[in-house]
Order: structure tokens, then C-alpha cells, then sequence
């Protein structure tokens, strides 16, 4: 009896909120803004900051989300290697993805080479830039992975004289939780090296490709090992603030996936995306920029496909789970590339679905 006492008493106290009665829980809908704390004039204003800022929300430009309902967020969609590790690249081009914001991935590259006694020159964490010092590498045997491996890759390499360096450009991958890590070799006696003060290696060639990757295979086998401990670098936090990727909508309320790569990369990118979310290409035309692909419509709901409800009413390879549209990517004139979606030669009329096709286009970029 005592028991029951008790569940009656519970639950006559939490009947009040359950049923109209007054809950603190709403407040916060008559909350209203205080005014902004007043500093004397006699005290400095610089040492107050505010500890929990309130992130901008962009203009949505989307009318069909208001008045009647608020704006949905963007879904995620997740691949198989976020997680990992990864060696990425196009043509020549060899780069490392790392599953960490910069402000971590940035103190464990200058641990790697610290650990291999490599004196690093042009530490510049502003714009991600490290140059290592030019080595002097004689056919001997070395103790550390990187006199090493320039050692291995030079033996019949012509002219094998002269000294190396490493350029080391760490950059936002196209996740937001990701970094990219670039390199280029440079060898003094190949022709003429590139100023100190560079930032993007894009335009430098590696005198020795091989020594490069060998370089970002060791790199990134000790990221993955967690040889060195997690810390957190503050003066890395601009790095992470450079964007690869962008998703708005323009003047007209049509959705608009920039990518601020270069062209090679940026169409590359958007194959390789549909190719990880496993969209239909049916057509791909590189001259004009343009992918006409099918999306089935379950890669939204997050039904799987070739669900037992779709066998049974045979609807599985119905159109009407399947969107035929075409990707179209033009040059920005300011920089990068657009992205939109496009039907009938026509920006998609179905915004919100546009959207979300840019989303999954985005979510799917390695």
C-alpha cells in the first residue's frame, strides 16, 4: 500500500505538466534578450567575451519552409571509410585524408618528423605550410623512415646528387571533420625550387613522385597507429576555417553546391561522390560539365532497397522511386565551381529535392 501511495503521489505531481498545467519547461518561450552588459568607461571591454556564442544562422531562402513550417536540417549520409585513414588521387596527384579536424591532424605532422629528428624550416600554421630542411642524404644507413626512404628512392635516380626537401601543405578536407595533407619533393639540383614563402603547391611538381607517396604512405600509417597523443592546436584553427566545399541558394532560391577546387578535381569529385552513394550515371559529357544520372528515391527515405514492401507490391524498379536529373557544373566567376541540379534544361522545380540531392552529393565527396 505504501508503495502505490507513492506511485499515486508521482504520479498526481507530474499529471500538472502533463496536462496544461504551469511546467517550467516551457519558459524559455517568454524569454526575451537582456541588454548587453554595460562596462564603465574607466574599465577595459576587451576581457569580456561571451563563453557560448550564438552561431550566425544564414537567410533561408527557401519560401516553402515558412511560414507554415520551420526549416528541416540537411540529412547525413555517412560511407564506409570515414573513419580511415585514406590515399587519395588524380592523374600525378597524390594526397593523404586524415578523419580529423586540422587542429588536431596539424601538431601530429610536426610530431612525425620531429620523432625522425627532421628539422622542419617555414613553419607557417596560418595558411598550413611546413617546409622541411634540405637533407644531405648520402647511400648509408639511416635510423629514421625519412632519410630512409629518400635514400631508397634516389638509388638509380639521375642525377642522384644534391640535397631534398620535403613541401608540406596541410589544407580542410571536403568533410568538415577532415584534413588533407599534401607533398611535394624538391631536389636542389633539378632545376629551379620554389620560393620558401609558397602556399599552395598545386603549381610545384616533385622532382621524385615515388619519394613523395613513400612519404605520405609513412605519414599516414603513423596517424593511423595513434603513435602520437591527441592534442589541440589553437594556431591551426584557420586552416579548418578554408572551406573546400559550400552549400546556398542564389538570388532565385535555386540550391547551389560550390566546390572551390580546381577543375580536374572538382569534376573528379563529383564522379567519384555518385559513385560512393551509388547513383545511376547514365551519361557524363566533361566538356560541358554535366552528369545525367538516376537517384532512387530510398537513398532519401532511408528505406533499404529491394525492401520486402517493394517486392510485394513490385514497385522496386518503379519510376516513381527513381529521379532522372542532370548534374551540371559551371565555373564560378568569382572562384570554384558550381554545382546544381537540373530537369528538362530547367533548374530542378522541386527545391527542397534539389537540396537534398546536393546534400547526398556532398555528404558522398572524398
Amino acid at each position: 500500500m505504501r508503495f502505490i501511495s507513492i506511485l499515486l503521489l508521482t504520479f498526481t505531481g507530474a499529471s500538472c505538466s502533463w496536462f496544461g498545467g504551469d511546467s517550467e519547461t516551457d519558459s524559455y518561450i517568454d524569454v526575451k534578450p537582456l541588454p548587453p552588459l554595460q562596462i564603465p568607461d574607466d574599465l577595459d571591454d576587451n576581457v569580456v567575451k561571451n563563453p557560448i556564442p550564438l552561431p550566425v544562422i544564414p537567410a533561408q531562402r527557401n519560401a516553402s519552409f515558412y511560414p507554415s513550417r520551420p526549416p528541416l536540417p540537411d540529412a547525413l549520409y555517412a560511407s564506409d571509410n570515414r573513419d580511415e585513414v585514406r590515399m587519395q588521387a588524380l592523374g600525378e596527384r597524390n594526397w593523404l585524408v586524415v578523419p580529423e579536424p586540422a587542429t588536431t591532424a596539424w601538431p601530429k605532422m610536426k610530431q612525425f618528423f620531429a620523432d625522425n629528428g627532421i628539422l622542419l624550416e617555414a613553419d607557417r600554421p596560418e595558411v598550413g605550410r611546413l617546409n622541411t630542411a634540405w637533407l644531405a642524404i648520402e647511400d648509408k644507413d639511416y635510423r629514421d623512415v625519412v632519410r630512409t626512404l629518400l635514400r631508397n628512392n634516389r638509388r638509380g635516380e639521375e642525377p642522384n646528387t644534391g640535397k631534398d626537401r620535403f613541401l608540406i601543405r596541410v589544407e580542410q578536407g571536403l568533410q568538415p571533420q577532415s584534413t588533407e595533407v599534401h607533398i611535394r619533393h624538391e631536389n636542389d639540383a633539378q632545376g629551379e625550387v620554389a620560393a620558401d614563402n609558397v602556399v599552395s603547391l598545386n603549381g610545384v611538381q616533385s622532382n621524385m613522385r615515388a619519394a613523395e607517396r613513400s612519404l605520405l604512405n609513412e605519414i599516414g600509417g603513423y596517424i593511423a597507429a595513434r603513435v602520437a597523443e591527441t592534442t589541440v592546436s589553437k594556431v591551426a584553427l584557420q586552416i579548418g576555417a578554408s572551406a573546400k566545399t559550400d552549400l546556398l541558394r542564389n538570388t532565385d532560391g535555386v540550391p547551389v553546391l560550390k566546390l572551390y577546387l580546381d577543375r580536374a578535381r572538382a569534376w573528379a569529385t563529383l564522379g567519384q561522390s555518385m559513385k560512393n552513394a551509388e547513383v545511376e550515371v547514365n551519361e557524363q559529357n566533361n566538356d560541358i560539365g554535366e552528369y545525367d544520372v538516376t537517384i532512387p528515391t530510398a537513398l532519401f527515405s532511408g528505406d533499404a532497397r529491394g525492401s520486402v514492401l517493394c517486392r510485394i507490391t513490385f514497385s522496386c524498379n518503379s519510376e516513381a522511386r527513381r529521379i532522372n536529373a542532370v548534374i551540371q557544373m559551371t565555373e564560378d566567376t568569382e572562384s570554384g565551381f558550381n554545382v546544381v541540379v537540373m530537369q528538362d534544361g530547367a533548374p530542378m522545380r522541386d527545391a527542397d529535392k534539389a537540396q537534398q540531392i546536393l546534400v547526398l552529393i556532398r555528404e558522398f565527396a572524398t
